[in-house]
């Protein structure tokens, strides 16, 4: 029986990062209002259901974090407790509950994984199903079952997984980039680009990431599906925020029709070298990850009051930022929770060089096949 589309993506982003270390690894926070906190034991029995049938995760190490307000833990602090927790979760992952005293109806859901294992989408897809069990004390993960309707082999994705450091490498406090963030109303697709156009122009990027996931069905808040959707500066130049979107939704095609003709584990080894080869040799990057409306999992369809997403936060690992490093480079990302778009973006930095090599140095997951 030939290998679903779904399976080939998983197999692709494994191979395509398939050496593990201390870059690697991403933050994220869901912050929602509750009616009260939940506990580390609820957080462990509903994990249980995470962990059953998958093939990407047995365990992870869970902890609770309390601040005294949401204030006291922004986004720039992310990296620095994952430093700090690096080695502690470096076979598995970090999952913690966030509490505030300043407000005991607020709580969140942070996570450090694995970039070869989860993208960030399906981490959000992750925390709004954990969420969504905690509540209902029911599998809101489903992982056996998406696995399945997707056409997944689960028991072949172990030849697959990237080998960790026989020693885990301290991982960098400071990042090597900074950021900026803003609140604003909802954008529809094409002012969106529009907007992206603009700031692409402004930086005199040279090529454009549309960082898209290729697989967003909702029965599997699990792996790594994320593509980097090059659009070179002469359709930036040329086109709308539209045609942009018709470019990469071309490129997102034509990267799906030659994905389909790969088979052998060998051939998806050598396609996810040349992929992160390709990647790193890209100059001069301008990228763009748009999650879009995503209300639909906000956790108001099910016991609302006990929980409802209300705010994301996530930034790319450093393997991935330094790549977005420079005067002519750069990253946004955004994220719209009902009336509001969650913007991101970083703050442009003088060389790119220097934070590309301190991001992937001698990392065989970075080398040019």
């Amino acid at each position: 029986m030939p290998l679903s589309i779904a399976d080939k993506v998983l197999r692709l982003s494994l191979t395509t990062f398939s050496f593990l270390d201390a870059s690697q690894f991403f933050p994220a926070l869901s912050t929602y209002k509750v009616d009260r906190t939940f506990e580390l034991a609820e957080f462990e029995e509903a994990m249980k259901h995470f962990f059953r049938g998958n093939p990407l995760f047995s365990k992870c190490r869970l902890v609770e974090l309390t601040f005294d307000s949401p204030e006291d833990f922004p986004l720039s602090s992310f990296q620095e407790l994952l430093a700090e927790r690096y080695e502690s979760y470096y076979d598995s992952f970090l999952l913690a509950s966030v509490t505030y005293r300043s407000d005991p109806h607020r709580q969140g859901i942070f996570t450090c994984v694995p970039f070869p294992l989860q993208d960030g989408y399906k981490t959000f897809r992750f925390h709004q199903a954990l969420m969504r069990t905690l509540k209902t004390r029911e599998d809101g993960f489903q992982i056996t079952q998406g696995l399945a309707e997707l056409g997944i082999r689960a028991d072949e994705l172990a030849d697959f997984l990237p080998s960790p450091e026989a020693v885990p490498s301290g991982a960098n406090k400071e990042l090597p980039v900074t950021f900026t963030e803003s609140i604003d109303p909802p954008t529809r697709i094409g002012p969106f680009l529009d907007r992206m156009r603009r700031d692409f122009l402004a930086r005199d990027s040279g090529n454009m990431f549309v960082l898209k996931n290729s697989l967003y069905s909702p029965k599997l808040p699990l792996g790594n599906s994320l593509q980097f959707l090059t659009v070179p500066r002469s359709v930036i130049e040329q086109g709308s925020g539209m045609q942009i979107r018709d470019y990469y939704r071309a490129e997102e095609q034509r990267q799906m029709d030659l994905l389909s003709r790969v088979e052998l584990r060998d051939d998806f080894i050598e396609a996810g070298r040349a992929r992160i080869g390709g990647m790193v040799a890209t100059p001069d990057v301008f990228a763009v990850n748009n999650y879009g409306n995503v209300s639909a999992h906000d956790g108001s369809d099910i016991e609302a009051d006990r929980g409802t997403l209300v705010r994301y936060e996530w930034h790319m690992p450093i393997i991935v930022l330094g790549l977005t490093v420079g005067m002519r480079s750069g990253l946004s990302w955004t994220i719209t929770i009902r009336d509001k778009a969650f913007n991101f973006a970083t703050v442009r930095t003088p060389s790119r060089d220097e934070a590309v090599e301190a991001a992937v140095g001698n990392n065989p997951a970075a080398s040019v096949a």
